[in-house]
């Protein structure tokens, strides 16, 4: 016997964390594993490759986060052809029913899956019954009158409102890299960075600088093309405040928690490296983690 939670949870947000932590507490009164399923690649990368969609979080990302709310096992479904012409039935039959022995599945208010997206509220009641299964629809954690979902949260991190963002996703924006070469720009200034290689499908925030923390230690984050310097790549380069190590070659989890400004460009470096000692100083002033919470 298994508690499922059902959905895609990119991000894990808000509304997430409320389906995860019913799940949860529900598989600890059964004493039964609380299991979370998600898809990878997320389904609309095959359906509709040209929307170009990135995502909040890569799969390693939201793993960790799903064994944060207190998931106590991830089941990963490759997203194919083959599952993409599979009937929400059959998935059920097949996933849920045969090789998880289900006893109850949570799903956010609005989820549907399936060819077609057959598998809606209203279907997953019937085949609940069918199958002998509980099913229960958890509502929407709301941000004023409008629900927390995915696409919100992507369009206000595109948008520079990155701050809005953090509301609705209830815990800090995590950005995971190797750490490569650099361009040294940080370095000739008196403030090393670590350049980070970030998945292609991961989205990244808009151009500006970031107050955030890896590993417990204070960073900021610059994201963008650096145009004092007349670069036009865009970067994410982490300069951790407390740290002086070389990272070179290391994988890094840089956690963002707020936006402080937009990226700008500067007549000299002397007026560069004086906004740099003013963004330093309001991260050292920044307050600790954002914690996450099923409400």
């Amino acid at each position: 016997m298994s508690v499922i939670a059902l959905g895609m949870f990119d991000g894990v947000h808000r509304g997430h964390q409320k389906v995860l932590a019913r799940a949860v507490s529900r598989a600890k009164q059964l004493k039964v594993p609380a299991i979370a399923i998600t898809f990878s690649p997320h389904p609309q990368e095959l359906i509709c490759p040209e929307r170009g969609l990135k995502l909040l979080t890569t799969l390693s990302e939201r793993e960790a986060l799903l064994a944060e709310v207190g998931i106590d096992r991830v089941v990963v479904i490759k997203f194919d052809q083959r599952l993409q012409k599979l009937t929400a039935e059959e998935f059920i039959k097949q996933y849920l029913v045969a090789r998880l022995g289900v006893s109850e599945v949570f799903v956010g208010y609005d989820y549907a899956f399936g060819a077609s997206r057959t598998g809606d509220i209203a279907n997953l009641k019937k085949w609940a019954k069918i199958f002998g299964f509980k099913l229960v629809v958890v509502p929407p954690v709301k941000c004023g009158n409008k629900p927390v979902k995915s696409s919100v949260i992507r369009e206000l991190i595109a948008a520079g409102k990155f701050n809005q963002a953090i509301k609705l996703l209830g815990h800090p924006y995590q950005i995971t890299g190797k750490v490569g070469r650099g361009r040294g720009v940080g370095k000739g200034l008196g403030f090393p960075t670590a350049n980070l290689q970030v998945a292609k499908d991961k989205l990244i925030p808009a151009h500006g600088v970031y107050a955030g923390e890896v590993n417990g230690e204070k960073c900021a984050v610059n994201i963008g093309d650096q145009p004092t310097f007349g670069l036009n790549r865009p970067a994410v380069e982490v300069h951790i405040l407390n740290l002086k190590a070389n990272l070179r070659g290391k994988l890094l989890q840089v956690d963002l928690k707020k936006r402080l400004r937009a990226e700008q460009q500067f007549s000299d470096v002397e007026k560069l490296k004086s906004q740099i000692r003013q963004d330093l100083a309001q991260i050292k002033a920044c307050q600790g983690k954002v914690k996450m919470s099923g409400s």
